[in-house]
């Protein structure tokens, strides 16, 4: 035991000696450093994660393409991955597997040529896969500045394209938020036909208030929009209708700044000297708006 751990030895000696003469090598590569935290990244996760998102509705055909080249790379870092868990595996076993390989040939009568120690070659195997892990993360990185640099070169485009679907969208919602009293007139007279057909010759009895949403009952708009006050069904229709018109028109402060939607410097947004031009023409627009409201002039 003690000959096969003094050979697994040396052989460790031998390939760290040689190591340290040799740089590895792979095609398409080139001179990437070995050493893990050497390696410059070109990016941080974070921000691969940012670059790396995707729109949820509109498919740009060349936003796609290079979505495409991610991918790819994606799935060629994901196999280099995997490659280096493999050879990593294989390191952490070489030296058990030299071992028996070695003891094998001695209880044979060492007969034949003494087992080459593996340990060399499989920490090559491994420092390999890990310059592929390396390139393929610049690889990566490099598809994800190509589509980055073109979605800020296409910027504005893409924002009025982006803008004309939000629009469209918001108009069929209207349309169809429109459409829902007459649905619901019809669903009301159909109701009244059930109840004619149960009461005649008698008067169907009346039952809650048909404008009001729910037939004015407490219960159904607690669960739903737990409150107990009776709501207009005109009412539902409307807030639906300020439900698309805040979607399309409502954002933040910096939102308006990314969509290039100027937004008016006050002191409700941010803090000014008495004196600021800004602040003195929205206290006169303010005292203006006020005494309209009030009927003064």
């Amino acid at each position: 035991m003690k000959e096969i751990l003094q050979a697994a030895s040396a052989a460790s000696a031998a390939m760290q000696a040689d190591v340290a003469r040799s740089k590895l090598h792979l095609r398409g590569v080139g001179s990437l450093p070995l050493d893990r935290e050497a390696a410059a990244w070109e990016i941080t996760e974070e921000q691969r994660a940012l670059r790396n998102s995707r729109p949820k509705t509109r498919r740009w055909k060349a936003v796609e393409k290079l979505d495409l080249d991610v991918d790819r790379a994606k799935q060629r870092q994901e196999a280099a991955g995997a490659r280096l868990q493999e050879a990593e595996g294989a390191l952490a076993r070489a030296p058990e597997d030299d071992a028996r390989a070695l003891a094998d040939w001695l209880a044979a009568g060492e007969k034949g040529s003494r087992p080459p120690a593996s340990l060399y070659e499989r920490e090559r195997d491994r420092d390999a896969a890990r310059l592929l892990v390396e390139a393929a993360m610049v690889e990566v990185d490099r598809a994800l500045e190509r589509r980055l640099r073109h979605i800020e070169g296409n910027r504005k485009k893409m924002i009025e394209d982006a803008r004309r679907d939000v629009e469209d969208a918001r108009h069929r919602l209207q349309a169809h938020a429109q459409a829902l009293p007459a649905l619901r007139q019809a669903l009301l007279d159909s109701r009244d036909t059930l109840l004619w057909a149960a009461a005649y010759p008698d008067r169907a009895e009346g039952f809650g208030f048909t404008a009001a949403a729910a037939l004015g009952l407490r219960e159904p708009m607690k669960r739903a929009l737990a409150t107990d006050a009776r709501i207009e069904f005109s009412g539902l229709i409307a807030a639906l209708e300020e439900d698309a018109t805040a979607i399309a028109e409502a954002f933040g402060a910096e939102q308006k700044r990314q969509l290039g939607i100027e937004v008016p410097r006050t002191p409700q947004t941010e803090a000014m000297w008495e004196n600021d031009p800004a602040n003195i023409a929205w206290k006169q627009a303010e005292l203006k708006r006020l005494r309209g409201q009030l009927g003064l002039r």
